[in-house]
């Protein structure tokens, strides 16, 4: 698999391209963290997610997990990791490769009501005709998104009351 540029959450200020989800839910920022981290079940919420499969230690910063997109595996490595706070990865390897950097930062605040406003970005340096793509459909990337935040929130909540 073709290695990408990983990165550190430093990068996402200069990252050329974003795309950004943000749902509340009426979960605590504990609950939605746990669904962040139930890495195989992304599936069940998040559109564009076909599979995953952990690589290595499922917890934690180092944490590593390959996944399935349309068109694309991408093999992921944690760089931030603090329950109910903050979930974010940097990709190591695509194919094809379509981007020479991507991180992910999920960022979790808690509500005075005792939910949790979630905040979602994808930041990325799209190369190639896969890149050009990207850049060109980055509002339905940031709908998709969107729309699995919105699916977080509500399983999250679902969840919380389980």
């Amino acid at each position: 698999m073709p290695a990408l540029v990983p990165q550190t959450l430093d990068w996402i200020t200069r990252a050329p391209v974003r795309a950004n989800g943000v749902s509340t839910s009426t979960a605590s920022p504990d609950a939605v963290f746990a669904v962040l981290a139930d890495h195989e079940r992304w599936v069940e919420w998040f559109p564009s997610l076909k599979q995953v499969e952990v690589l290595g230690p499922a917890v934690g910063v180092g944490a590593r997990r390959r996944v399935k997109i349309p068109m694309s595996w991408i093999e992921e490595e944690f760089i931030a990791w603090d329950p109910g706070v903050r979930w974010a990865f940097t990709a190591t390897a695509a194919s094809p490769r379509w981007t020479r950097s991507l991180v992910e930062d999920c960022r979790l605040t808690a509500r005075p009501d005792g939910g949790t406003d979630i905040d979602y970005t994808m930041y990325l340096d799209p190369v190639g005709p896969m890149g050009w793509i990207m850049r060109r459909s980055i509002g339905r990337v940031s709908d998709t998104i969107q729309q699995a935040m919105q699916h977080l929130a509500t399983r999250a909540s679902a969840t919380n009351l389980a």
